[in-house]
């Protein structure tokens, strides 16, 4: 029979009252769909339904608590769950688990992408039909550490064609101060071209110390061999390199190091300067490229004697990178791979607009952006079990 302009005008009077019936009417059915199945789970650790008396009968009823279940569709009130004496738990959710891991999913990945914690509660709120305190939203956050703890300590390959090693900084809270926390982190990518974050640590960027412990953290989980490390020219960077990886050919990053030669040019001739001195590294081959360095040498060694000599210091490290596949040139020249994690760790973390209550809230952030990333494949040459990275890659 057909619903008559009244019915539909009182059923749909608003649709804010329609999606709170369908709402409502949906926690109903879960409430009972839960009920049914605890209830049908109690029965098969028994061993026999209520009231049934069977040889087999491993435990007995012990009546039922009440709790409340935080779920996709909103809060779950009253739900009655069914207890036996020898202390059965039910397996789906834990005796103190108040959200289903979906919402406490979604609750991290809002942080993650930047919202705040009152700004969580309110997307919840609309969502599920109520709004977890931000000192809830930050105790979802936290559940992150045990997952961060186990990566942090597993094993990683023994050998590795390429790693990018560089440092950033957050705003962290000590003592009632906002002051600049160091991260170090080194990214990896495998003999069958995988990249992979292969660690990162809270450390001072200039302290040669933190890239030694770095380092050995890495060896310690299995890294045996890196074919092409690539870094800036921070000199603690590379010592700690050549201590801990001393068979590891270095590229020196060309973008820090065309911003450290400019830096010795008058701003206003930047625009001249730059595309010669981009020019360099990004020749056909290595012979041509110390063609157009020496030409550049020679037309600018009188006129920015300063910014020439910095050019020439550690040179070879920076053509470091025509001597391995063409095709890997654009990964490999600069360290983009890994200051492009750092940027989208940035630009999540500056949504919150507040810098970082502790340590911990930096790092698990950064370990929560970093899992969220995909990070393309990059082609590698065929390779043996046997064969060293460093000859797998290396051409000349």
């Amino acid at each position: 029979m057909a619903l008559s302009e009244k019915d539909i005008e009182a059923l749909t009077g608003s649709q804010e009252t329609f999606e709170q019936l369908v709402r409502e009417r949906l926690r109903q059915a879960v409430r009972l769909t839960l009920m049914s199945v605890l209830e049908e789970e109690v029965t098969a650790i028994i061993g026999a339904e209520r009231y049934e008396r069977v040889p087999s009968r491993r435990d007995q009823r012990n009546g039922h608590y009440p709790r409340d279940l935080q779920t996709s569709i909103g809060q779950i009130e009253d739900l009655s769950v069914p207890r036996t004496r020898n202390g059965h738990q039910t397996q789906m959710f834990s005796r103190y688990q108040r959200r289903q891991r979906e919402v406490d999913s979604a609750i991290t990945e809002m942080l993650v992408a930047g919202a705040s914690q009152v700004r969580v509660g309110e997307v919840m709120e609309t969502l599920t039909g109520s709004k977890p305190s931000p000192s809830s939203v930050s105790r979802v956050f936290h559940t992150l550490q045990a997952e961060y703890e186990q990566w942090k300590s597993r094993e990683l390959a023994s050998r590795y064609g390429y790693a990018f090693a560089d440092g950033t900084s957050f705003t962290v809270i000590y003592n009632g101060e906002g002051c600049k926390m160091p991260i170090l982190a080194v990214v990896g990518i495998g003999i069958n071209g995988e990249r992979e974050v292969l660690g990162f640590q809270v450390g001072d960027r200039e302290n040669q110390q933190a890239w030694e412990d770095l380092f050995s953290d890495l060896k310690q989980r299995g890294v045996k061999e890196i074919g092409l490390l690539v870094s800036d020219g921070n000199q603690a960077t590379m010592n700690a390199i050549k201590l801990k990886f001393p068979q590891a050919c270095r590229q020196r990053c060309v973008m820090h190091k065309m911003e450290n030669v400019l830096s010795y040019v008058p701003s206003k001739q930047h625009d001249q300067v730059r595309p010669e001195l981009r020019a360099i590294f990004y020749q056909k081959d290595r012979a041509s490229a110390e063609l157009t360095a020496a030409a550049f040498v020679e037309k600018y060694q009188t006129i920015y004697p300063t910014a020439v000599a910095c050019l020439q210091r550690d040179l070879d490290a920076c053509f470091m990178f025509y001597d391995f596949p063409r095709e890997h040139w654009k990964t490999i020249r600069t360290n983009n791979v890994i200051e492009r994690l750092f940027e989208e760790v940035k630009r999540r973390s500056h949504k919150m607009a507040a810098a970082f209550r502790n340590e911990t809230s930096c790092v698990l952030l950064f370990y929560a952006v970093m899992r969220s990333l995909k990070f393309h494949k990059l082609t590698m040459p065929q390779a043996s079990k046997e064969q060293p990275a460093s000859e797998i890659l290396h051409t000349s």
